[in-house]
């Protein structure tokens, strides 16, 4: 049996009614057409760019920006060399004008105390003592020690450094050590005191010295000897911390008065214990001279002698 409607019953709608506000609101909500708004597309900033305050564009200082745009732009400028004059050396200079500097100077400086006699020349620089300025040497000057007992084989240790490692400029102490039980004989006998004993020893050794580097083409040297009383490796080894050396040379083998002194142990003592370098000397060996007997030359065949076989040289002529 079909069922019968009145109009007192539920409305026939498609939609079904709102039973409250809130379901409406929320309807209306969701069927509101929402248009969505033209973005742009800005470029992400750049974490390099420093950014400054409307502030600190105000505090700009004026000269360090004209300083800074001023050194983006280095202007080149080629540089002209100067032309040097260059000065003859002292050894291309006339031989009157060598001759007269290679002297020593008149005056000496001599140092005596008790125990020690020091004596100062000066060689090179003419009989005043001084060279101008265009003629001194410009290299640093370079200090030697030699130690002398007036062996050959020391004599020889001050020719080698006078010779092969002085140059213009240079100083030279030559040391020799007088001890007072190394007397000699000569002395004991006169009963001279040991001032005297000690004043011979340092004109003994002042003029080796000055023969040997009269002999050498050196120019504003200085030589200082020194004859000094004490023990050899005491004297040494107080004026090797005393002054200011480039190296300390010795001999070997020596036979002097200092009977100790270059016969290995000062060599060795110098070698071990000196702050400065040390160069040992040792004696040149002298070659034996070989008698060569004159050899009569070979006689010329009878080919040659009778004209038959002509030597080359007379052939061609």
């Amino acid at each position: 049996m079909t069922p019968t409607f009145t109009l007192n019953d539920h409305p026939i709608t498609a939609e079904e009614p709102f039973e409250s506000f809130q379901l409406e609101t929320e309807y209306k909500d969701i069927s509101r057409e929402e248009r969505e708004q033209v973005s742009l597309m800005m470029p992400a900033p750049s974490p390099n760019i420093i950014k400054f305050s409307e502030e600190e564009e105000e505090e700009e200082d004026q000269e360090l920006y004209q300083i800074t745009e001023s050194n983006r732009y280095i202007p080149y400028e080629e540089q002209v060399k100067p032309v040097m004059h260059r000065v003859k050396s002292l050894r291309s200079q006339d031989v009157t004008v060598r001759k007269n500097l290679l002297v020593f100077a008149d005056k000496q400086n001599v140092t005596t105390q008790s125990d020690r006699i020091i004596v100062q020349h000066h060689y090179g620089a003419g009989p005043e003592g001084e060279l101008s300025e265009e003629f001194r040497p410009k290299r640093r000057p370079r200090s030697y020690l030699v130690a002398c007992d007036f062996s050959p084989e020391s004599m020889h240790a001050i020719e080698w450094t006078m010779g092969t490692m002085m140059r213009d400029g240079d100083r030279l102490h030559v040391v020799t050590a007088v001890s007072r039980e190394d007397k000699s004989e000569g002395v004991k006998q006169s009963g001279a005191s040991f001032i005297k004993e000690l004043n011979k020893v340092s004109e003994r050794i002042t003029e080796e010295a000055k023969r040997i580097l009269d002999q050498m083409l050196l120019f504003d040297v200085d030589l200082i000897t020194y004859a000094i009383c004490g023990r050899v490796k005491d004297v040494l080894s107080q004026l090797i911390t005393k002054l200011s050396l480039t190296m300390v040379v010795c001999g070997t083998k020596g036979r002097g008065t200092m009977k100790g002194l270059f016969m290995g142990s000062i060599s060795t003592f110098l070698v071990q214990k000196s702050p400065v370098p040390v160069t040992v000397i040792k004696p040149q060996k002298k070659q034996k001279k070989v008698a060569r007997k004159p050899i009569q030359a070979t006689g010329l065949s009878e080919s040659v002698q009778s004209g038959q076989l002509a030597v080359d040289e007379l052939s061609k002529k």
